[in-house]
């Protein structure tokens, strides 16, 4: 069987994130909003007659490890089913999402490959194994699975999925800096407390803009004071973002350095990306929307 194909892997940003504890296995019990946005790598596939071959090219190619990627993670836990391993495969991925910048790069390739893989190949995993896949290689990679808006909490990492979801317009902008995910939880020293009531408003309305507005504002990112001291030009983006007239909500996403800014007026938001292209030349800087 022959394979050449391409997928796309969209960028998510973290709308909330709280810390809730630290865990035995040295990894955080987090709560968090995620949703997707209409960025993306892209995944070149083509069957080879020697060994798997992973390739990453594009602008944020520089600085992948050819020895510990998501990728190559993914290629090694799946070597042990048989129908994956009686094929040989050649991926290109064009990095257009921003490395070190918590626009879940790596995590959304991962979960590209192994979503194409399963089916594709007719692996037949079961839910409960593709989670456990996605586990071993990284926290993000199974809420990247699909594009749903969706609620990651609870001790166990439950996933609430969304039916809805509201319409957002980003800016999305990246300093230039890289923010190691290991490095930022470690160094945190803010935790919060899980709240099973204020989840369930959550979910009551998340179609209700004023409501998310507000319950965003409120909640912040957890990890944003840590990802400062890593890296001050986080900090003075965002108080550069919160300036910008018709600015609903401005944040660090995930772990940084990138940031996000929300508008519901598409001309303010057009007006915003002129002038932070004026002030920061060199920032990856984009308009996006939620998928």
């Amino acid at each position: 069987m022959f394979i050449k194909t391409s997928l796309k892997a969209y960028g998510k940003i973290n709308l909330y994130l709280k810390v809730i504890k630290k865990l035995k296995n040295k990894y955080h019990q987090i709560e968090t909003l995620f949703c997707f946005f209409d960025i993306y790598d892209e995944i070149l596939i083509s069957s080879s007659n020697t060994n798997n071959q992973i390739i990453f090219t594009g602008k944020f190619s520089k600085g992948i490890s050819a020895t510990h990627n998501s990728v190559l993670k993914l290629l090694n836990i799946l070597k042990k089913y048989p129908k994956f391993n009686a094929h040989k495969f050649t991926i290109k991925i064009i990095k257009n999402l921003p490395l070190g910048s918590g626009l879940g790069g790596g995590s959304a390739d991962a979960s590209a490959l192994l979503n194409f893989f399963n089916k594709r190949l007719k692996l037949n995993l079961k839910r409960r194994t593709i989670s456990s896949i996605c586990n071993k290689i990284g926290a993000d990679v199974e809420p990247c699975l699909n594009t749903n808006f969706k609620l990651l909490y609870g001790a166990s990492n439950k996933i609430f999925t969304f039916n809805k979801k509201p319409k957002l317009n980003l800016l999305l902008v990246y300093p230039n800096c890289l923010n190691p995910t290991k490095k930022i939880y470690l160094s945190n020293k803010i935790f919060s407390k899980s709240n099973n009531y204020k989840i369930s408003l959550l979910k009551k309305n998340i179609l209700n803009l004023n409501y998310l507005f507000k319950f965003l504002n409120y909640e912040g990112n957890d990890l944003e004071q840590s990802a400062f001291k890593n890296n001050s030009v986080i900090l003075k983006l965002l108080i550069s973002l919160k300036k910008l007239k018709g600015c609903k909500l401005a944040r660090m996403t995930g772990s940084g350095s990138a940031c996000f800014a929300i508008f519901q007026n598409n001309a303010q938001l057009a007006k915003a990306i002129f002038v932070l292209k004026k002030h920061y030349k060199s920032y990856w800087i984009r308009k996006a929307k939620i998928i």
